[in-house]
């Protein structure tokens, strides 16, 4: 060997690239439409209100609650785009206020509307249902004629994608020993919609009450169960209503009470599944209900005038999201005997859907009440979820939370006052195929609410709170892409080699590395499965 300058001379010669000669590759594409993931926004704004003329000066703010809607509910989203997305709504607040000239509370609802625009950004090109609600609400009053609020929304989108997937299938001119994989793809297959009507009248608690006016209504939407066939899906559900009302007393003309009255209408929806779509199984059913003109009335019976009734009115919309379960054999290794073949792994996340349950869980929250005050009576209480989380065990779903409750109370003197809470919640879901390693997702409901007199000092908050739970479980399915024979130098093969295996090592590893096969190695050892580490192997190509 001679050297120049100390440098050996082989180093001297410039390193020849390998050649690499592009294989013509198969491939088979499926395209499924996936849920893949949920943004949220947070909006926060102020906006001051005006007590109408009709209604008395303001006093004191007693307790106040907002919901809201969004426009467009659905929006195709495109991917890799600076367009915004325009949303406009209104925000329904209802108040309940004690007046400068008044013992009794009143009640004003007011509109506000409001506009928002979105980035959303999705690797693929989407379907996103949208979703608003109130995640804060403040207030304060300016003047005895207005007051101001301070409101946070949270925008929710999610975005259910659409991609094609491209499987690799092999090479059109060469046989390569493939290692294959089973992978499971949840797809939404098929939505359904449909619109339940409600019309319904109820009485008092009390049937001596009458009835005069509302003060606030609130409604829940929710389903009881659900049964699927492959020609249909039959949804039972329940409206649950709150109705804070003030009432007249036939026995003393001219005077009035307030009370709370919690009403349950149930409805059933038949939604028939289209011929091209009967006969499969649906791996999992998502259902969403929503409404905009739900409302409690006061009205008399047609048929007896002096019988003074509620009566609800309105629609509910449903949303029903059929899941179905691909099962999908997948490439996720491959070489070849005679030459050296090589492609691009890519990793792609799917989300599979494993089940969905229900169950309810309960809160008693016991209130003390200011010193210095007597309470005579406990009126209303609402609640709201303010925050919440969730995760899997093995078996179940455990959720917790926070909840905001306000009560109203009169004192001995006739004079109105609000209590507020903010007590944590927990509940548990039986779920048989839960694991500790999958994600929950939940969607806490305020079913009913109701508010008890223990005494002068203390004044119990009751919720009952719906929990519907989905879990699912994130896989990753290997891509193989750009495949190709490279030219290399290769090391001298034996034609029999003893070798040991090593820990974490497989049959496939070892058939890949000395270009033999799985089942050549089964046979030359005499295997019947996956050999113990330590093991000694005869290979013999």
């Amino acid at each position: 060997m001679t050297h120049e300058n100390d440098i050996p001379e082989y180093a001297l010669q410039p390193a020849r690239a390998p050649v690499v000669t592009p294989a013509e590759a198969v491939y088979h594409t499926e395209k499924i439409v996936y849920p893949a993931e949920v943004q949220t926004a947070v909006y926060e704004f102020e906006e001051d209100i005006l007590v109408p003329d009709i209604r008395p000066d303001m006093r004191e703010i007693l307790l106040m609650d907002a919901a809201c809607d969004i426009v467009p509910a659905e929006k195709k989203v495109v991917p890799k785009t600076d367009d915004l997305l325009n949303f406009t709504g209104s925000l329904t607040i209802q108040t309940i206020y004690s007046a400068e000239d008044s013992g009794e509370p009143v009640a004003i609802t007011s509109k506000i509307p409001y506009k928002y625009q979105w980035s959303l950004n999705p690797q693929d090109e989407a379907e996103g249902v949208f979703g608003c609600k109130v995640r804060g609400l403040e207030s304060m009053i300016v003047n005895e004629r207005k007051f101001r609020v301070k409101v946070t929304l949270e925008f929710s989108a999610r975005l259910l994608c659409s991609r094609k997937f491209q499987f690799f299938d092999g090479l059109k001119s060469d046989d390569l020993e493939m290692k294959r994989k089973q992978t499971s793809l949840t797809c939404l297959e098929l939505v359904k919609k449909d619109e339940t009507l409600i019309d319904e009248t109820f009485r008092c608690k009390d049937g001596e009450q009458i009835p005069e006016s509302i003060l606030k209504q609130d409604f829940v939407i929710t389903e009881n169960y659900r049964q699927v066939t492959t020609e249909k899906v039959v949804i039972n559900g329940f409206v649950f209503c709150s109705v804070l009302y003030s009432a007249s007393d036939p026995d003393e003309p001219g005077k009035t009470s307030i009370h709370q009255l919690n009403h349950r209408v149930e409805f059933t929806q038949f939604v028939p599944i289209e011929k091209e779509h009967r006969g499969r199984n649906w791996n999992s059913v998502r259902t969403s209900f929503c409404s905009k003109d739900l409302t409690v009335v006061i009205g008399s019976d047609e048929e007896n005038p002096e019988d003074i009734r509620f009566r609800i009115r309105g629609s509910v919309n449903s949303r029903i999201e059929l899941y179905g379960c691909r099962q999908q054999e997948t490439i996720v290794d491959a070489y070849h005997r005679d030459k050296n073949f090589a492609c691009d792994l890519s990793k792609c996340h799917v989300t599979n859907f494993v089940g969905d349950a229900m169950a309810e869980t309960s809160v008693r929250e016991i209130i003390n009440l200011p010193e210095g005050t007597k309470a005579s009576e406990a009126v209303y209480a609402s609640a709201q979820v303010l925050d919440h989380a969730c995760h899997c065990e093995k078996g179940r779903i455990v959720v917790s939370g926070v909840l905001s409750c306000c009560a109203l109370w009169k004192d001995q003197n006739g004079s109105f006052a609000a209590a507020k809470a903010v007590p944590d919640f927990r509940g548990t879901v039986e779920l048989e195929s839960a694991m500790a390693d999958q994600r929950a997702f939940c969607r806490p409901l305020i079913k009913g609410v109701w508010v008890e007199f223990i005494n002068e000092k203390q004044i119990e908050v009751n919720v009952a709170i719906l929990l519907c739970v989905q879990t699912c479980r994130e896989e990753q399915i290997t891509m193989m892409e750009n495949p190709r024979f490279e030219e290399v130098i290769r090391e001298k093969e034996y034609p029999m080699v003893i070798v040991t295996m090593k820990q974490g090592q497989c049959l496939w590893d070892l058939a890949k590395k000395y270009r033999t096969t799985e089942e050549h190695l089964r046979m030359a050892n005499r295997l019947d499965g996956e050999p113990e580490p330590g093991r000694r192997l005869l290979i013999v190509k």
